[in-house]
């Protein structure tokens, strides 16, 4: 009996020490294979493009710059075009979150307007007054944002009362009987001083903090831009003033407040 353990341990052994290089080198070949696998991923990740956060904002840069360029080039046209864009958006929301359908016709209304007036006449003056108080200083800014908000503010807040609505009710809408008898009532019998209190006071608020800023730090070049983004968050209102939806507006805030 204590032969056949002896035999029994004996072949154990024989056999573990037989098998033994061929577990080691079966180890060697899983570490080897590790390895050649984490070299390949390091390989696969050098030659595989990264968009990392450097790439990221050389695009920006090279969008704004390339966007500098262009409206340096054409700078009535882009202003002309990207506030009618974005007015046309602007009164498209409003509509959409008050009416059943869109009234096209006021949207090309206030588009109209806005290209023309906030858009093209706006880049215009703008122009005129960095030259009139060229530099940065307080004084320059302070007489280009206060001429801004009292004399160009209140021509264009009164071109939006008086145009939209007789564009949008009487030229768009096709109306042949209002149009050939086309007179100044037609035109600024929508312009009302109530509204036009309303206007100035959102104007007030949104655009000499806006103005004051970006007479200071943003680029001639690029203020028709920024002024038409601003432009489209008013242009809401001005939607609403001139469809009759501000008062409402109001309204449901004071409730929502109270």
């Amino acid at each position: 009996m204590k032969l056949g353990k002896v035999l029994i341990c004996t072949a154990l052994l024989s056999s573990v020490h037989a098998f033994a290089p061929v577990v080691k080198e079966a180890s060697l070949s899983r570490d080897v294979f590790k390895l050649n696998v984490a070299t390949t991923n390091r390989r696969m990740e050098r030659s595989l493009p990264r968009v990392s956060e450097n790439t990221k904002q050389n695009v920006l840069a090279e969008f704004s710059k390339g966007y500098q360029k262009f409206s340096r080039e054409h700078y009535l046209p882009t202003a002309f075009l990207q506030a009618g864009i974005l007015a046309s958006g602007a009164d498209i929301a409003t509509q959409t979150m008050e009416a059943a359908s869109i009234d096209f016709g006021h949207v090309a209304a206030m588009a109209t307007v806005a290209s023309t007036m906030s858009g093209l006449m706006n880049a215009i003056w703008l122009k005129q007054l960095e030259q009139a108080f060229p530099g940065t200083e307080t004084k320059e800014v302070a007489c280009k944002t206060l001429i801004h908000a009292v004399i160009i503010a209140s021509i264009i807040n009164s071109a939006y009362l008086a145009f939209v609505p007789f564009l949008g009710n009487v030229v768009f809408d096709g109306d042949v009987n209002a149009i050939s008898n086309f007179n100044a009532e037609a035109i600024f019998g929508s312009w009302t001083i109530d509204e036009f209190i309303t206007l100035t006071k959102l104007e007030v608020a949104m655009f000499i903090p806006y103005n004051t800023l970006a007479f200071k730090f943003v680029p001639e070049s690029v203020r028709p831009l920024t002024h038409a983004s601003i432009s489209a968050t008013f242009n809401i209102a001005v939607s609403a003033v001139t469809l009759g939806y501000f008062d409402k507006w109001c309204q449901a805030a004071m409730d929502l407040v109270s």
